[in-house]
């Protein structure tokens, strides 16, 4: 468990690490307007904009291009217009615009949508490597997970909770924090996938982020 809790201190900030298991597969989707348009996995998203990824190629878009097009998640979808703020690659960052889209994000990411969404990714422990003490793992593509971890006898140590940009985790015998998501670094091998988290702690635990979480 060492690994999955580091602490690093930066002057008065406190930032800590996280590797997590990664699940290769997603259907949140995002494809460009007009025919020819091509398809992104959506890797991260949130009320105000999304970072996209084209699997196969490198993106055509630069800084400041603008970006129209509809995310798909299943039977949901809404349609987007954005800014491209970051391009790395095949990786596209997106500032969406518009009067409207905040509103139509927070219903398209609302918690009825998320929860009837979430899958229980450790009942494939036959298909995919998944770490001997993660006892549960649900998981919606994009932006929402849930990590329930176990001490050798059984009891749970750790409850971590991913909404978009914010966490929220219970540690036994330490008790409640939450904090936001400042990266997010692949750390792919032949034998298995993972994802570091590094995470700026709250100084005090935000109320909203635990309701939020409370409420999925």
């Amino acid at each position: 468990m060492e690994r999955h809790l580091n602490l690093i201190k930066t002057g008065h900030q406190e930032v800590e690490k996280r590797v997590f298991p990664r699940f290769p597969f997603s259907y949140l989707v995002f494809r460009e307007e007009g025919e020819g348009g091509k398809s992104y996995e959506v890797k991260d998203i949130s009320y105000s904009g999304m970072q996209v990824s084209l699997k196969d190629g490198e993106c055509s878009y630069k800084e400041g291009d603008s970006l129209k097009g509809e995310i798909h998640w299943y039977s949901q979808r809404v349609q987007i217009v954005g800014t491209v703020r970051r391009v790395e690659s095949s990786n596209v960052g997106v500032e969406f615009s518009g009067d409207l889209i905040e509103k139509e994000m927070k219903n398209f990411l609302s918690v009825e949508n998320i929860a009837k969404s979430m899958r229980p990714i450790h009942e494939y422990k036959d298909q995919m490597e998944i770490p001997a003490n993660l006892a549960y793992w649900l998981r919606c593509d994009g932006p929402f997970e849930l990590f329930v971890w176990q001490h050798n006898d059984h009891e749970i140590s750790k409850i971590q909770v991913i909404m978009m940009h914010n966490y929220v985790e219970w540690n036994d015998g330490v008790g409640l924090s939450s904090g936001k998501i400042l990266s997010v670094k692949n750390h792919d091998t032949p034998l298995s996938n993972e994802e570091e988290f590094e995470f700026l702690i709250d100084d005090q635990l935000d109320v909203e982020k635990l309701e939020f979480c409370r409420e999925l």
